[in-house]
């Protein structure tokens, strides 16, 4: 599924714009990377080694990695 898709469906079940989802997703991921704790800080580096914010479209495959991964592991 695209991030597009994602966004819209989002914006859809919650009743707002697909604009309003984007714009609370960016802040989201703002707040997230400024997080003093070292585990969330960890996860960014892998998402965005340089610093920067990632796309909504890059934050949105590395969670869904992260998730895959740690179902997998669970399932063990």
């Amino acid at each position: 599924m695209t991030s597009k898709k994602i966004i819209k469906q989002i914006a859809k079940r919650e009743g707002v714009t697909e604009q309003q989802v984007e714009k609370d997703m960016k802040k989201a991921i703002r707040l997230a990377m400024a997080s003093p704790n070292p585990d969330a800080q960890k996860f960014w580096k892998q998402i965005a080694p340089d610093g920067e914010e990632p796309s909504i479209d890059t934050f949105l495959k590395a969670i869904s990695i992260t998730v895959v991964k740690q179902t997998q592991k669970q399932k063990r």
